[in-house]
């Protein structure tokens, strides 16, 4: 293995020293920060409400199952289906 002559690691930290004394250090501009929230974020945000509403239909579904009073209209069904393969 051939190893080269190194070079000082002085060049490199003289960046990071600090200013020297008399001189003043520029702070940085300061600058506002400004949040932008996406249409579909939005919708996201607004489909919590929906979860809510879909949840409180479930439990209303399932309580009408347990009470037996839970019916569902095989006319409706069929012209869904029917729909539904034929795109209208």
């Amino acid at each position: 293995m051939k190893i080269n002559g190194y070079q000082p690691v002085q060049s490199y930290t003289n960046n990071y020293q600090a200013a020297k004394p008399g001189e003043q250090q520029s702070s940085p501009a300061k600058t506002s920060d400004k949040v932008e929230i996406s249409n579909a974020a939005k919708r996201l945000q607004g489909s919590q409400r929906l979860e809510e509403a879909r949840q409180e239909k479930i439990e209303q579904i399932k309580s009408q199952i347990d009470a037996g009073t839970y019916h569902v209209s095989s006319t409706s069904i069929a012209e869904k289906m029917y729909n539904f393969w034929n795109k209208q």
